[in-house]
């Protein structure tokens, strides 16, 4: 795609005056990701063998999927770590949204009852209290999700860049040393 046609593709994008907020939302988050991906061709990624991701398809797959990108970059610890985090917060997301709404059906089912009564006031008000933590845990946990599928996006993407850069940083080092008897010098280094 080249830049006339991405500048015509971003005025089809523009909201017009009757819409609701959810298809302007929409429409934005297509023009960005249609922007990333034609920034990174346009700005020269790098050219990946046919058949293997770029390193934009493998932060893609690592926000689709947690820890496929770090998988595709040979990263399998990386990969196991990232999942068990990601595991665990999604785990604890639907165990906060089941404990959420138990109470809440708790706390429905007592406004049925008597409310001038000491006792079901008390425990309306616990139950109506302790849906809105867990609901409070979810809605931090679902933060926490998120920034940990960002997390490994970007951690996806970097790795996919830098390749073997340890690799090549141990092939390249080289210790050297020079003697010189004439001028009584040692000289010793580490060029990498």
């Amino acid at each position: 795609m080249n830049l006339e046609d991405f500048k015509s593709f971003c005025r089809v994008l523009v909201p017009s005056e009757v819409g609701s907020i959810p298809t302007h939302s929409r429409q934005l988050v297509v023009a960005l990701l249609v922007a990333l991906t034609w920034a990174t061709g346009a700005l020269g990624a790098e050219v990946v063998p046919p058949g293997t991701p770029s390193p934009l398809q493998r932060a893609f797959r690592s926000a689709a999927v947690p820890a496929w990108g770090q998988l595709t970059n040979g990263r399998s610890t990386k990969a196991v770590t990232l999942l068990s985090v990601q595991t665990y917060i999604y785990a604890r997301v639907i165990l906060e949204t089941r404990r959420a709404g138990e109470a809440q059906r708790q706390a429905d089912w007592l406004r049925g009852l008597d409310t001038d009564n000491a006792v079901v006031a008390s425990a309306l008000n616990r139950a109506e209290v302790t849906s809105q933590e867990h609901f409070d845990r979810r809605r931090d946990l679902l933060f926490w999700a998120i920034v940990a599928g960002f997390y490994g996006a970007i951690d996806a993407y970097i790795d996919a860049h830098l390749g073997d850069f340890e690799g090549d940083l141990d092939r390249d080092r080289e210790l050297f040393a020079r003697v010189d008897p004439g001028g009584r010098s040692v000289e010793l280094g580490l060029r990498f």
